[in-house]
């Protein structure tokens, strides 16, 4: 709306002594000023949108313009808006683990508890009697006994970092099926990407089509999502299962509301339902959150279950206020997480 636009611009000037920043109120209500405040004063630093949803029905809707990443390109410039696409980061990986849902309940697989290398007989190496001791359940846990912990160095190191490690290789199956063990598997959280990369080699073997395009026909078709991009890994160039989906706020809001109505989309039952209970408790945790089955679990949140990606992105779904939180943002390399705060700020005036 124009006029509030205008009036939340001239209180930015007011609060900060500059000229306004580009930010767009496209809905809100009256007791969610207090978030509006927040964003306007700077307090969420490089929030770029937060749009909210409750009882099926959009309630409020943010675009702030800001620097960050938009592809492979870092912008002082990131396109923003509701139909715009940002770049997901890690909530990549939570859209891939669904597919393992998807899978099990389509019979392809039977269930979590699957050994990983039953699936994959070719690996003959000497590690193969131990590693069968890996499950489907350990890696969407990301606890395969790998020990990548990408959480343990920043990831601007670069090749410091072990993310770069399957970033920059060939052969991604390989990779995944040749990194030694480390540790017991199931017995200890470590966040690697490798992880998500091991579960589109899963359901690649499952439905002998690459991963996106099973992504293409069990998520976004039925999602009503055709307006995507894949990022590539560098070595490979298969499409970034743990970090190079692209979509708008819009569609990222579609993959909470289908997961806060427990599997289910405009009529169509796209996962079972039984799937949503499991994600609401922790199996780990990790940077005052928990994690279960590459989803998040955020306490603080109330109680809510999350899709969560570097840069603070975030599909936050609330089962009990019924409503989805979306933000997305370039806050890159901050403890404090002030799109998070925002996020919190905004549920509890649902």
């Amino acid at each position: 709306m124009r006029y509030q636009r205008l009036f939340f611009a001239l209180l930015l000037m007011a609060i900060s002594g500059c000229g306004p920043a580009d930010i767009d109120v496209v809905q809100s209500q009256s007791k969610f000023d207090p978030v509006v405040e927040r964003v306007m004063s700077g307090k969420s630093n490089n929030i770029h949108s937060l749009i909210a949803w409750q009882n099926g029905e959009k309630v409020f809707e943010l675009h702030r313009q800001g620097g960050g990443t938009f592809g492979n390109q870092k912008t002082s410039n990131v396109p923003v808006g509701a139909h715009q696409l940002h770049n997901l980061h890690s909530v990549t990986k939570s859209f891939v683990a669904t597919l393992v849902f998807i899978a099990i309940d389509e019979g392809k697989l039977a269930n979590l508890d699957v050994p990983v290398f039953s699936l994959f007989p070719e690996y003959q190496q000497a590690d193969r009697v131990s590693k069968m001791s890996i499950t489907v359940r350990d890696v969407m846990n990301m606890s395969t006994g790998y020990a990548l912990d990408e959480l343990a160095t920043p990831y601007r190191q670069g090749s410091g970092n072990v993310f770069n490690r399957h970033y920059m290789a060939k052969d991604l199956q390989a990779m995944f099926l040749e990194t030694k063990l480390a540790f017991e598997p199931g017995s200890r959280f470590a966040y690697s990407g490798l992880s998500t990369v091991g579960l589109s080699k899963i359901i690649e073997r499952l439905y002998h089509q690459p991963f996106a395009e099973v992504m293409r026909e069990k998520l976004f078709k039925p999602l009503g999502i055709s307006n995507y991009r894949w990022l590539t890994q560098h070595g490979s160039n298969e499409p970034g299962a743990d970090w190079g989906l692209m979509l708008s706020p819009l569609d990222m809001g579609k993959f909470g509301l289908m997961w806060l109505n427990r599997g289910h989309y405009q009529g169509s039952q796209i996962v079972a339902s039984h799937w949503f209970d499991m994600l609401r408790s922790s199996s780990f945790y990790s940077y005052s959150m928990g994690y279960r089955l590459h989803f998040w679990q955020i306490s603080r949140v109330g109680g809510a279950v999350a899709a969560v990606g570097i840069g603070e992105q975030y599909i936050v779904m609330l089962p009990n206020e019924q409503a989805v939180i979306v933000a997305t943002g370039g806050n890159y390399d901050m403890p404090n997480a002030p799109s998070l705060e925002a996020v919190r700020l905004l549920a509890s005036l649902l």
